[in-house]
């Protein structure tokens, strides 16, 4: 059963009359309903003749509605990644497709004659590569930009529409990655290993995002695209490491200091919360962390927020969630469903001067 019949049987049980249901879905899952009316403006598309323009809706309507769940999705991971909603509009076929931010939406002018498929590939990729990161893209490098939007639409269509897939490689990915030595095609290899660790939203995009949030004096360009190719760097190694290695978790760069907390030791977790508790105040908080990420199995949830409590006058939990992570054993894999609670600073600088961390 599908996520959606099960969201209408749970509304249904509670025996609301249809048009309460109707209302309340139109209200709590517009994109679902959206996406299910693609199918019947498809079947209509189907009739030919009089019914030739349901084409158009059925396109406009799958469209939007696969987006809008995409992101509705991801904005549970990484609230402030995206921040508009899309529209589409139709353009004559000689005029270039674009998008364009109005009003809170990302509107999408698409070429109404090219193939439906080859449409949803380039309507994803404009709308990533317009509202992703929007503020934070301002101090990346081009190789950055064009690879998270790269890879983050990879992403969106495997996940929405695997079967255009193939045209999205052939169209985007290949072109832009042609040359193995291209910053591009390495960031976009790095974004892989950090995904497949499960840290690529909930760690690196929403470190992205707190840059973003900051205001810098007189930029340096150059020290910021310097400081996130150390983010990518810093974060390959931890997301390739076994269970049992004593690498490095703390990143302290001159914008972008955080620090992740394994709680996964049993042993001490059964005894006592104190080492941790200890660890973090000696080697975080007394630092002036901006972040903190406890990571550990979603059955000790409770121990792992009430290791967050103790730290609740100068951090607050700005999220947690439940993510899949692969543990690496060294003879072995396993995949496991871990609890990830993020502590954000309560007076984090948010005006950056352009010298800060530099040596005169």
């Amino acid at each position: 059963m599908s996520e959606y019949l099960a969201d209408i049987l749970k509304i249904l049980f509670f025996g609301l009359p249809p048009i309460v249901v109707v209302v309340l879905l139109l209200l709590f899952f517009p994109e679902k309903i959206e996406k299910s009316s693609a199918l019947l403006w498809k079947c209509i598309g189907k009739l030919g003749g009089f019914f030739r323009s349901a084409r158009k809706r059925y396109i406009k309507h799958d469209l939007q509605g696969r987006i809008n769940d995409y992101v509705k999705r991801l904005r549970s991971k990484v609230p402030g990644s995206f921040k508009d909603i899309i529209q589409l509009e139709w353009v004559d076929a000689k005029m270039e497709r674009s998008s364009l931010l109005e009003d809170g939406r990302i509107i999408l002018r698409l070429r109404s004659n090219d193939p439906e498929d080859h449409n949803f590939v380039h309507a994803s990729y404009l709308y990533v590569s317009k509202c992703l990161l929007l503020k934070t893209k301002r101090y990346l490098s081009f190789p950055q930009r064009e690879a998270l939007d790269i890879f983050v639409t990879s992403k969106l269509l495997r996940e929405e529409k695997d079967a255009v897939v193939g045209f999205f490689l052939d169209e985007y990915l290949h072109p832009k990655t042609s040359d193995p030595k291209s910053k591009t095609a390495l960031l976009i290899d790095d974004f892989g290993i950090i995904d497949r660790a499960g840290f690529f939203f909930p760690l690196l995009v929403q470190e992205l995002e707190y840059l973003g949030d900051k205001v810098f004096g007189r930029r340096r360009e150059d020290l910021i695209v310097k400081e996130v190719n150390d983010l990518v760097i810093f974060l390959r190694p931890v997301s390739q490491r076994t269970i049992g290695d004593e690498g490095d978790l703390n990143f302290n760069g001159s914008y972008t200091r955080f620090g992740i907390v394994i709680v996964g030791k049993r042993l001490k977790l059964l005894t006592s919360l104190v080492p941790f508790i200890t660890y973090i105040r000696k080697n975080l908080v007394e630092n002036d962390v901006d972040t903190i990420y406890l990571l550990g199995q979603k059955e000790n949830r409770l121990k792992i927020d009430k290791i967050c409590e103790e730290f609740t006058s100068k951090y607050f939990c700005a999220r947690s969630m439940v993510i899949t992570r692969p543990l690496r054993f060294r003879d072995h894999t396993e995949h496991v469903l871990q609890y990830m609670a993020v502590l954000r600073r309560k007076e984090v600088d948010l005006v950056i001067p352009s010298d800060k961390g530099i040596s005169k």
